[in-house]
């Protein structure tokens, strides 16, 4: 039995290899946020603009993140809407490798100081993104009547404006034109609440069902949230550009209210899932849910005055909240399901094709992926989380901490990419099974 029905077309499926590289490469770029910690230690804590901070934290979005990201729109878009990405073969690779390339080239030229490298990794990262967004918005246009369609093709319209303004963030850092700080708020809120945010919403309609045995999302949040979501953004970003401070609040509480209410929507569906067998995937997503909530609340409570998200260690905090407790948390929790069931589901579409169904046995989902080694992984995960969170609170007394911080971000998320790096060799041991048997 497939997961979701007959309404996923699994005969649009691109090659494995396609997603599958971006799924086992993200981890350990992203754990190379955790080498910029660990090398640089407490003066990343000074400020929210210190080279270190944002070099690390843009491993984490660009290299983990968004990596992921690229590889499950090319693998969920055709499967849940029917519309290819045109040219998969050709468009997976070069986004992937524009990333690869560009994002550490980036974040070096941050940390460092270095114009020129955060300029050409400005080129190369806009150059991958921009082959990428170009082919999927084709692909997601043809899908708009339906609701994940809908919502991956406003996530990736944000990911344009995200990717604009970075791209002059760099080039004010290169030398190469002013560089506007007081459009940073503007980046950050289309990168988490657009990109982000909406991406994870359009697919989590279809995987938070099907992979935790949830009841579906409410039909009129699936209809209006994404777009709602994406309209307050707008309504904040003019607001704020015009200096219209009641439009710009009234747009940034709107965000947070949708933000909030989807959390709180998810996280009810996983307290009625039908299967109440303890998974790592629903525990990922759980933390996920409530750091999602928790970011919202903070951003709203400093719109009304009630805290001071300008406050240097407030502003860090909130920011590894969003970023790590929410993006990273259901990233990790994506990918421990759909890299070991891309893995079974190519294995078993061989055997079909092999006429083998029946006569070789191979490994099903939980075989493939152990479920021992991700159990110990999240509770690494949460270690992370923690001292990542105290680390600007603590980084002026305790020296150290944030050189453990980032210690225990590469292993967090390095133990991520040996466990998926396992799903593959699995699957790979099955595969020259199949083979073999075809040969005698």
């Amino acid at each position: 039995m497939l997961p979701g029905g007959g309404n996923l077309r699994y005969d649009r499926m691109p090659p494995l290899w396609v997603p599958l590289r971006a799924f086992l490469v993200a981890p350990f770029l992203g754990a190379t946020a955790g080498v910029v910690l660990a090398s640089a230690g407490s003066r990343t804590m000074d400020n929210r603009f210190t080279g270190e901070l944002l070099g690390g934290l843009h491993l984490l979005t660009l290299g983990f993140l968004t990596l992921v990201m690229v590889g499950a729109i090319v693998q969920v878009l055709p499967v849940v809407t029917g519309m290819n990405v045109p040219f998969t073969a050709l468009v997976g690779p070069l986004t992937q490798a524009g990333l690869v390339l560009g994002v550490p080239a980036m974040a070096w030229g941050l940390a460092q100081g270095s114009g020129p490298a955060a300029g050409v990794g400005a080129v190369v990262l806009g150059t991958g993104l921009g082959i990428f967004t170009a082919s999927v918005l084709v692909g997601a246009w043809g899908a708009r009547r339906n609701v994940t369609g809908r919502a991956m093709a406003l996530a990736v319209v944000s990911l344009v404006v995200v990717a604009g303004l970075g791209v002059s963030f760099l080039a004010g850092h290169a030398g190469w034109g002013p560089l506007r700080r007081d459009l940073t708020d503007v980046h950050l809120g289309w990168a988490l609440a657009g990109w982000i945010a909406l991406l994870v919403i359009g697919v989590s309609f279809q995987v938070v069902p099907m992979f935790q045995v949830t009841p579906a999302y409410p039909r009129l949040m699936q209809e209006i949230l994404p777009a709602a979501l994406f309209a307050s953004l707008v309504l904040w970003t003019v607001g704020r550009i015009q200096s219209v401070g009641p439009i710009a609040d009234l747009g940034v509480l709107l965000v947070c209210a949708l933000l909030t209410g989807y959390g709180g929507t998810t996280l009810w569906l996983q307290a009625h899932r039908r299967r109440k067998l303890r998974d790592v995937t629903t525990d990922c997503w759980r933390v996920g849910m409530v750091s999602l909530v928790v970011a919202s609340l903070m951003v709203a409570a400093g719109t009304v005055g009630l805290l001071d998200l300008g406050e240097t260690r407030m502003s860090i905090t909130f920011g590894l909240v969003a970023v790590f407790g929410f993006g990273v948390s259901v990233v990790t929790g994506m990918l421990y399901k759909i890299v070991p069931f891309l893995s079974w589901l190519h294995l078993q579409n061989l055997l079909t094709e092999s006429h083998l169904m029946g006569q070789v046995k191979i490994r099903n989902m939980r075989q493939l992926l152990p479920v021992t080694g991700p159990q110990n992984q999240f509770v690494a995960h949460l270690v992370a989380y923690a001292m990542l969170v105290a680390a600007p609170w603590l980084a002026a007394d305790l020296g150290g901490w944030v050189r453990w911080a980032g210690v225990a971000l590469i292993v967090d998320l390095s133990w991520l990419g040996f466990e998926l790096l396992g799903v593959v060799s699995r699957h790979g041991e099955d595969r020259a099974l199949i083979e073999n048997h075809l040969r005698t």
